[in-house]
C-alpha cells in the first residue's frame, strides 16, 4: 500500500477541500535589528551637554524627536492631511526643549554643520522651518563650533524664544503676593503673555485647594506661575 495521494487528493487539496497536511514546525527568525553606535554623533554629543547645562532649570532637552511625533495637519481632507505628513514623516529635529514639568515644547534647536549648505540639506531644513513657523513654535539654529558658551548659547536661545513672544517659565520665578486685602494683580502668561486669571486644584489630592495663576487661554495654552507660599509645582 503506498502512501503517495492519488490524483483526486491531489485536485482536492488544492481545491482546500481535501484532508490538511501537518505543517513543519519552523524556528521563528528573530528580526534583524541591530543598536547603532551613533545615535548622536560627536558633534551632536558634545552640544548636548552644553544644551543641558545652558537650558538646567526651565527645560528638558530630548535629542532628535521626529517632525511626525510633534505635529499634525488639518486640512479638512484626509488625503491632503497625509500628503502634508508625509512632507515631515521621515524628519526630525536635532533637539526639542520642553517645560520640566508639563514636557510642552517650547522650542526646536538644529546644530548645522558644513552638510547643511548641500541644495538637499537646504531643502531639507526649509521643510523643517516652515513646519516651526506654521505653528509658532520658535526653532534657533547653532552652528557646529569646536566651543561653546554656555553663557552665550542661553542668551540666543531666550532671544530666540523672546522674538516669538513667549518666554520660559524659570524654577524661581514666582508672584508676589498682594497686601492683605487687596486684590492680588494678574501677572503675564509666561507663554503667551495674556493677563492671567488665578484659579484653584481642585482636583483630589495633597494640592487640592491651592491657588495658582493659570493662563485664560487654557487649553491651547498652558502657561502657570506659582504663588510664593507653594512649595512644590502645581500638578
Amino acid at each position: 500500500m503506498t502512501d503517495k495521494p492519488g490524483c483526486l487528493t491531489a485536485i482536492l487539496r488544492l481545491l482546500g477541500l481535501g484532508p490538511k497536511q501537518e505543517l513543519s514546525a519552523r524556528p521563528e527568525e528573530p528580526p534583524p535589528y541591530h543598536l547603532r553606535d551613533d545615535f548622536l554623533s560627536h558633534a551632536e554629543l558634545s552640544f548636548y551637554h552644553v544644551l543641558r547645562n545652558a537650558v538646567s532649570g526651565w527645560a528638558t532637552v530630548c535629542p532628535k524627536v521626529s517632525l511626525g511625533d510633534l505635529f499634525f495637519a488639518k486640512t479638512g481632507s484626509y488625503g491632503q492631511n497625509r500628503s502634508w505628513m508625509n512632507r515631515i514623516a521621515l524628519k526630525h529635529v536635532d533637539f526639542l526643549l520642553c517645560d520640566p514639568d508639563t514636557m510642552q515644547p517650547l522650542m526646536g534647536v538644529e546644530l548645522d554643520d558644513a552638510s547643511h549648505q548641500r541644495p538637499r540639506q537646504t531643502e531639507r531644513d526649509q521643510i523643517v522651518n516652515q513646519a516651526f513657523e506654521a505653528v509658532g513654535l520658535p526653532l534657533a539654529r547653532v552652528a557646529v563650533q569646536a566651543q561653546y558658551s554656555t553663557r552665550d548659547l542661553e542668551a540666543l536661545l531666550r532671544r530666540t524664544m523672546g522674538s516669538t513672544g513667549t518666554q520660559p517659565r524659570t524654577q524661581t520665578e514666582a508672584v508676589q503676593e498682594p497686601p492683605p486685602g487687596a486684590s492680588p494683580a494678574p501677572p503675564a502668561c509666561p507663554k503667551c503673555g495674556t493677563p492671567m486669571v488665578l484659579r484653584e486644584v481642585t482636583r483630589e489630592g495633597p494640592r487640592k485647594g491651592a491657588k495658582f495663576w493659570g493662563c485664560p487661554n487654557f487649553p491651547r495654552c498652558r502657561g502657570i506661575r506659582e504663588q510664593r507660599d507653594l512649595k512644590s509645582p502645581i500638578p
